[in-house]
């Protein structure tokens, strides 16, 4: 069977959880690749989500709307299991990531010269302040609460 054929019967798509990957990959196949995911510090990734839906909706959602949306972004969930255990090889720290890009390539026998050749999505960010002057501490202690466990797993702190 090729990659199309289980893309198409097993419905594989971006963002798909880890977790769901497994149980639809023959287990040899899931065992015998390198599996790896990017994580973000949490309070950075939620501003970027934001700007990335306010762009999505036209520019006219506020910050505070945002938040009283309750629509926030933990990955946490996109690498573990159904037990929260961490079921892929690596965790690359997105604030680490040309390094740790460097590391999983030179392990894999895979040439990286720094650039992946694609463009981030940063230009839906108007706001360029760093993240820790965005928050309100209601707002900060809201994604410490909605993240925690990847803050825990991970070391996050805010501000840092």
């Amino acid at each position: 069977m090729t990659v199309e054929d289980w893309q198409k019967k097993n419905r594989f798509w971006c963002h798909t959880p880890a977790h769901l990957i497994r149980e639809r990959l023959p287990r040899r196949v899931w065992n015998g690749y390198f599996k790896f995911c990017i994580e973000r510090n949490p309070w950075d990734k939620t501003i970027s989500h934001y700007f990335w839906l306010k762009h999505r909706l036209g520019g006219k959602l506020t910050w505070d709307e945002y938040f009283a949306r309750g629509e926030f972004c933990p990955n946490i969930r996109w690498y573990t299991d159904r037990n929260g255990r961490v079921i892929v090889d690596r965790v690359l720290k997105y604030e680490n990531l040309q390094a740790e890009l460097q590391e999983v390539f030179d392990r894999l026998g895979i040439p990286y010269g720094g650039d992946l050749g694609v463009q981030a999505k940063s230009g839906h960010r108007t706001d360029r302040r760093p993240y820790s002057e965005m928050f309100s501490e209601e707002q900060r202690r809201t994604i410490a609460a909605v993240c925690a466990d990847e803050i825990a797993l991970h070391g996050y702190e805010f501000g840092r």
